[in-house]
Order: C-alpha cells, then structure tokens, then sequence
C-alpha cells in the first residue's frame, strides 16, 4: 500500500511540476487578409457594383450616416444611404455609385465628386440652445 501511495504521490508531483515548468507553446499569428485594416467595413455593409457601361446616375439621394475619419497610414471611411435602400461603407477615394465618387473624408463632413462637380455633406448642426424657442411673456 505504501509504494503504491508513493507511486501515485511521484506521478502528481510529476505531472505538475511539469504544467508549472514546463515551456508555454509559441504562438502563431495568421497572416493578415488586409494589413491596411480597412476589409472590415466592406464586410459590414457591402460594397458598390462598379458597372463601368452605366451612365452616372443624376440626382440621386444621399444620405451621411457616418464617418471613420482617416488616421495615419489609414483611409478614411463614410458610411452613407443610397436613395433610402443601400446603407455602404466606402472607403475615401473609391466610388459611392458609379460616377460619384467619395473625394473627401473630414472630421464631421464628406465631399463627394460627381462629374467634376463636389458637392459637401456635413453632419447637421446638433445645437440644443438653437432649437429651443425663447422665453415666453405672459400677456
């Protein structure tokens, strides 16, 4: 009984002296699909068709929903509305749709280029104390 208590007592000690001690397991990274970062917000919302035998469609609506402004090394994103159906992430300098093409991203605005022409969409103006009517006189 007192080997057996021994063996079992050498196998224990064996067995953690060896998850405490023993070297941990190099770890590998994959290689990375993009090393820009930037697939993430193609993933997200989708991308444009680009179908360079359509004419460029005029006055259609856009909406700004968001933006990702650009960091070093990094493109900027815009994430917009297209006639109230397809929300999309385009990255700065790709095509919203064809013939629009996303020339600018800002801190709280985009300038998009159609046909030569940029036109701005900028965040709308969130001030609270304007959009309060003033103080009412009692008559």
């Amino acid at each position: 009984m007192t080997v057996a208590a021994l063996v079992l007592l050498a196998f224990v000690v064996a067995y953690w002296t060896w998850i405490w001690f023993a070297p941990l397991p190099v770890l590998r990274a994959q290689a990375a699909a993009d090393p820009g970062g930037g697939a993430s917000a193609d993933a997200l919302f989708g991308k444009v068709q680009r179908d360079q035998n359509n004419a460029a469609p005029t006055g259609i609506a856009i909406r700004l929903l968001g933006i990702v402004a650009a960091t070093e090394g990094r493109l900027g994103y815009a994430v917009v509305q297209l006639e109230a159906k397809d929300i999309l992430a385009v990255p700065e300098g790709e095509d919203v749709s064809p013939g629009i093409r996303l020339a600018e991203v800002g801190f709280d605005y985009v300038i998009l280029e159609r046909g030569g022409i940029r036109e701005t969409l900028a965040w709308p103006d969130k001030n609270p104390a304007a959009a309060l009517p003033g103080p009412r006189a009692n008559p």
